[in-house]
C-alpha cells in the first residue's frame, strides 16, 4: 500500500468572498457576466462582519426498526436540515441612498430572495472569473434590525438579519462565461 497522502492546506484567512446574486438560472453552472457580475449583484465580503453565521446542515440519524432476532441496532441518515442563521453587516443610518454604507441594507429588505454565493481559497480582492469554483446557497432574507457590532471604542452600527436557506446548495460549481 502506498504511503498516505497529506494534502496541502488551503488558506481560508483573507480568502473568502461572498456575493449576493438576485437570480441564477442554473446554480450548477453560474454565469459570470449575466449573473455573478450583473448590475443587481452585490459583493458583501467586506460588508458582512466576521460574527455572521455561516451555512450549516444537520442530518437526523434514524434508528432502524428492531426485528425479533436483532441484538444490534443500526442507523441510517434521515432528514437533512440546512440553515444559515443571522448575518450582521455594516450600516450607516445617516447614509444617502445608494451610498456604500446602505447598499446591503437597501439590497436585502425582508422577503428578498436570491443566492449567497461563496468562493473560498482565492484572495477576497480577486474578482470572480470563469473556471473558478463557487458554492451557491438559495436564500430568503428575514427582517432587518438595527444593532451594534463590537464593544466600546470599536463598536459600529450594524444590521442583524436572519437568512433562510430555501433549497439545496450547489457546492463547488465552476463559474462559466
Amino acid at each position: 500500500m502506498a504511503a498516505p497522502i497529506r494534502p496541502a492546506a488551503t488558506k481560508a484567512f483573507g480568502a473568502e468572498k461572498w456575493v449576493f446574486v438576485p437570480t441564477i438560472a442554473d446554480p450548477t453552472a453560474p454565469k459570470l457576466s449575466t449573473e455573478l457580475n450583473a448590475a443587481g449583484a452585490l459583493d458583501v465580503t467586506k460588508m458582512f462582519f466576521a460574527s455572521s453565521a455561516r451555512p450549516d446542515a444537520s442530518a437526523n440519524m434514524a434508528k432502524a426498526e428492531r426485528r425479533l432476532g436483532d441484538i444490534e441496532s443500526f442507523e441510517f441518515v434521515g432528514e437533512t436540515s440546512y440553515t444559515l442563521g443571522e448575518v450582521r453587516y455594516s450600516f450607516n443610518p445617516q447614509g444617502a441612498a445608494l451610498s456604500t454604507g446602505v447598499q446591503a441594507f437597501e439590497k436585502l429588505p425582508q422577503g428578498t430572495t436570491g443566492y449567497l454565493v461563496r468562493r473560498l481559497g482565492i484572495n477576497r480582492d480577486t474578482d470572480l472569473a470563469v473556471g473558478q469554483f463557487v458554492t451557491s446557497f438559495p436564500v430568503e432574507a428575514g427582517p432587518q434590525v438595527e444593532t451594534t457590532e463590537g464593544d466600546g471604542e470599536s463598536a459600529e452600527v450594524a444590521i442583524k438579519q436572519a437568512f433562510a436557506i430555501t433549497g439545496p446548495p450547489s457546492i463547488k460549481k465552476a463559474v462559466v462565461a
